[in-house]
């Protein structure tokens, strides 16, 4: 039996976050889908959005408290500093990825060229064309805090590492995501050493079918 059940579609970055951690913590974990908006998807979540996690017959919902109770809850490598000042840069980056780099490289691209056209709907292209000097701007600032050290709170990965690669993942399958990172060496080889771990390839989201 699993020690934790995540509740949501294996395409979703926030999902993936949340299954990251299990797997970097050394847990195990069943990934259940949820119909959204339905009856069963507003018990989980009252405000219907993804995912939610059930641990025995406690049920949480939100990547950022999922995340740290997996973390807090079972014994395996820790995935939040211990020191301060480490601690409060990895809260740093985790809202800054949910906040401003989840807006513009996901909803701003990402859904409006594979989500919408999956739907049968054409993409925004004037939203596509606005959003890039956002994402290349925001991928600047992440190659710089790179540059200074090999993960984003510091020498160890941590959960703000978790938020972010499931995002950069999707913005790397863009044809003009792939050079931008390129460019930026730093936040490349941070990229690749994520993309070796075991947890990414064990977490590899599958896409919904095309209307």
């Amino acid at each position: 039996m699993a020690d934790i059940v995540i509740y949501g579609p294996s395409a979703s970055t926030y999902t993936r976050t949340a299954r990251l951690a299990c797997v970097e913590k050394g847990i195990s974990h069943t990934l259940e889908p949820v119909e959204l908006g339905s009856d069963a998807h507003a018990k989980l979540h009252p405000f219907k959005k993804i995912p939610a996690m059930r641990h025995g017959d406690f049920v949480l919902y939100e990547t950022s408290a999922i995340t740290r109770y997996v973390d807090a809850a079972f014994a395996g490598p820790a995935l939040q500093p211990a020191e301060l000042k480490s601690k409060a840069r990895m809260d740093q980056w985790v809202s800054a990825i949910s906040d401003y780099c989840y807006q513009a490289m996901i909803r701003e691209i990402v859904i409006q060229r594979v989500l919408v056209p999956m739907r049968g709907g054409k993409p925004d292209e004037a939203m596509i064309k606005a959003a890039w000097p956002k994402v290349e701007y925001q991928v600047s600032v992440l190659d710089k805090a790179l540059a200074a050290s090999p993960y984003l709170a510091g020498n160890a990965l941590s959960l703000a590492d978790l938020f972010l690669v499931p995002i950069a993942f999707y913005v790397k399958m863009q044809p003009e995501g792939g050079p931008l990172l390129g460019k930026h060496k730093a936040l490349s080889a941070w990229f690749e050493r994520m993309a070796s771990r075991p947890s990414f390839g064990a977490t590899m989201p599958e896409f919904p079918k095309a209307a």
